[in-house]
This record gives structure tokens, sequence and C-alpha cells, in this order.
């Protein structure tokens, strides 16, 4: 026993050694000792449940690792002696029949569900019920002895008796069935209450077999200790739920969140926020395309340099004329067939280089014009443009990922209304305008 027990907390320590390097924490140690029952053949009346069984003190522990909240997976070591006596006959109660002694080692792989974060995965309780159930292996050796010198019983019990001695070993396969009641005292150590049942796959750990009993079991009461590795240092996930776990937010996280929030919110005027509220309210009036224009140059008041434009003028992005005779950069411009917003080859590749360009300068915006030729309607000319200069915007903000608050699409309508020529390619166009 001592040479088991001593290999058993040499590999524990060993582990906890090794994880205090790497990250372990999925993974836990425990300890167990507490007390069993036999349940076998020594006595097993036909009306008796149990038998006259010794409790006896075993020890074990395991090495756990739990992917998830909700579940565990492990392999255990238990240190089991077993003992009953079969006393009691006729006429003398005390008297021992036969006495039964084992020292038995278990060693198996168990699965366990925390039943509470699995039905409640928002749970932040501390508490924690875990069924488990698994497949050992046992290996044994036992103790059968029996006295029957000077009895004085009857003949009956003396043919049911018979003198029988006995020292043997033995292997046998086990399932253990156990249910845990652990509660986390602090991130690292968890303390337990675990019930457990051993059923054995033979009827004779004490070479003795009774007619009508089923195989022999062992029922275990035991107090626990969990360490759970690096849980200082990070979340075990003991010790979190399955929304945590799953990135889900949390009303905690939703709390500390809040905590932080208010930490930062100023308790004052902060004049850092007064400047951006103003930048914001500028950079919005410069996008403003249904603001007040006195001059009819097709840029608002609020971002107009020439607020005089003579009419007719071509202006820039500011509002400023531009002179006759200026040249302009193809690429700024964009053709449209008739009544049409499709864009061809040409048309993308105008729109890939003002994308760069936006690209190179994050403070660069940009107005797009949407223009038509002086067929139909000025009220569906108006609309046309429109929508020739929006087609042009979102192609830039869907395949280029510019961002929507630089770009400003603005219909003009007809291009020179005045003009005799009615359709006419030139003036079926969207036109880029730089603020830069």
């Amino acid at each position: 026993m001592k040479k088991n027990l001593t290999l058993l907390l040499i590999l524990l320590l060993s582990v906890g050694a090794a994880a205090q390097y790497r990250d372990w924490s999925k993974w836990s140690i425990t300890v167990e000792g507490g007390l069993n029952r036999f349940d076998g053949d020594v006595q097993q009346d036909y009306d008796k449940i149990l038998p006259t069984s010794l409790n006896k003190l075993t020890l074990g522990g395991a090495l756990e690792y739990t992917p998830f909240p909700a579940w565990t997976i492990g392999a255990e070591y238990n240190y089991l002696p077993l003992a009953a006596l079969n006393k009691g006959v006729e006429g003398n109660p005390e008297y021992v029949i036969a006495d039964f002694n084992s020292t038995m080692h278990n060693v198996g792989l168990f699965t366990g569900v925390n039943f509470i974060k699995a039905f409640n995965p928002v749970s932040t309780s501390k508490w924690g019920i875990w069924g488990s159930v698994g497949l050992g292996y046992a290996w044994y050796h036992s103790v059968y002895k029996t006295d029957r010198a000077g009895t004085g019983v009857t003949g009956g019990h003396q043919n049911q008796y018979t003198d029988f001695n006995d020292d043997f070993n033995g292997k046998a396969m086990y399932i253990p069935v156990a249910l845990l009641l652990e509660y986390n005292i602090s991130k690292s150590f968890a303390l337990g209450l675990k019930g457990q049942f051993r059923g054995y796959n033979k009827d004779y750990l004490e070479q003795r077999i009774q007619k009508g009993v089923t195989n022999d079991n062992v029922e275990m009461a035991t107090l626990q200790l969990r360490y759970k590795f690096c849980a200082n240092r990070k979340d075990h996930t003991r010790n979190i739920n399955m929304a945590e776990y799953a990135g889900f937010a949390t009303q905690d996280d939703i709390d500390r969140l809040d905590r932080r929030i208010d930490g930062l919110a100023p308790t004052g005027p902060d004049p850092r926020i007064d400047d951006l509220d103003r930048r914001l309210k500028k950079l919005e009036d410069y996008l403003d395309i249904d603001g007040p224009d006195d001059d009819n140059d097709g840029v608002a008041n609020s971002r107009d340099q020439e607020p005089n434009t003579p009419a007719g003028n071509q202006v820039d992005f500011w509002g400023r004329t531009i002179p006759k005779g200026t040249a302009y950069d193809p690429a700024a411009f964009i053709f449209f067939d008739f009544d049409k917003t499709d864009l061809d080859e040409e048309a993308h590749r105008s729109i890939r280089i003002a994308a760069e360009k936006l690209t190179a300068d994050p403070e660069l915006l940009v107005e797009v014009r949407g223009f038509t030729d002086n067929m139909g309607s000025n009220a569906y000319n108006a609309d046309l443009s429109q929508r020739r200069a929006d087609k042009v915007k979102n192609e830039l903000v869907e395949r280029y990922g510019i961002d929507a608050n630089r770009i400003v699409a603005n219909g003009k309508g007809k291009y020179n209304p005045d003009d005799d020529i009615v359709p006419y390619r030139p003036y079926r166009t969207a036109v880029f305008f730089y603020s830069k």
C-alpha cells in the first residue's frame, strides 16, 4: 500500500510541476479519502441486501481534463482494502463463521457531466453537481478464513459452512458510477463529497459463491480535494460557464464593462469631446447635398468657398470656379449609355483609381457628381443623375471598402440644359471632385 500511494503522490506532483510551464488551464488533479463497504457473498441471506461488511478506509486520486465547463474526462486510481465477517449462528450470534480481507487496486477511465452548467449555461454558481461513469481494471489479493472448531452447532449448519481457508490473487473489470457534489472554495481549489458504486464482473472476489446472488460490488463515500492548474493565471474551464466559454457576454461581463465606462466618462465638460463634436458636425455639413446653395452651383453653403459663383461656371469640391481651359484627368470621368447606370470596363478602371487615391490618403474626401444629357424631363434626369452618382459611391464602398462618410453622391441633372445637342454621350457622366 505504501509503495502504491508513494508512486501516486510522485505522479501527481510531477504532473503539477509540468503544468506550471504549460497552459494546463483545462486540467486538474484530485485526491480523496473515505470509507468503502464490500457487498459480496460472505453473508448474503435471501432477505438481506447488504452483507455483514466492515467499513474500510479507501484512498485515491485522479487526473482530469475538462474541455468544456459542463464535461470532463479523466483517469483514476483507488486503493480499496475490503473486509467482511460472516458471523452469527443459532445460539451464539457473536460466533465468527468466516473472515474475509482483501487488498484491491483499481485503475480506470471515466467521463462526467456537470448537471448545473449543462442545464443552465449562464450559471455563475460555485457549486457543481457532477455525474460520472467509467470503466476500469482491478487486481487484488484476498484472504478467506473459517473457524469451525468447537462450535457445537447443528449438522445443517456444518454442511452449509464447511471449513475452508484460502489465500489467492485475482483480476476483474469494474464499472464505476459516481455522483459528486463539489464547491469551488477558490479559483484553484474545490472541495467535494462523492458517493460511488462500483460493480465488478465477478461474483467471487472472496472465493465464495452463493446461489441467487449478483456479482460483487463496492459502495464508497469519500471527501475529495481538487487542484485546478493555472487557475490564478487564466480562467479555468471548471470556473466558468458555457456562455463564457462560447464567447457570449454574460451579465457579469456587461456589469464590468459598465463600471469601466463609468470610470472613463468625464464628470464635467471635456474640451476634447467638444472639439470632436465640432469636427463631426463640420464633416456632416461637408457631406450635405440638400443644404442651402445660394449661388446654385451645386455645392452647399457649408463648404462653398466661393459663395457668389457666376451662373454656369463649373466648380470644384469647395465650390470654387474651375478656370476655362483647365485640363481634366480622364480617370475622373465615368461615362454611361443612354438612360443607363451600368458600369463598363473603363468605368471600373476609373473607380479603381479613385479608390487607390482615397486609400492612400485617409483624410481625402470626394464628391461624385452625376449628370445626364438633355433627353427627357428635368425631374426624370435629376433622378437618373442621382442614381448614377449613387452607383459609383456604392461601388467604392462595397468593392473597395471606402468609408461611405468620405463620399458625397450628388445628382446634378442635365449637364448643360441650354445646349441644343440632345442625345450626347459626354454629358451622360459621373465626375470625381476631390477635397484636395
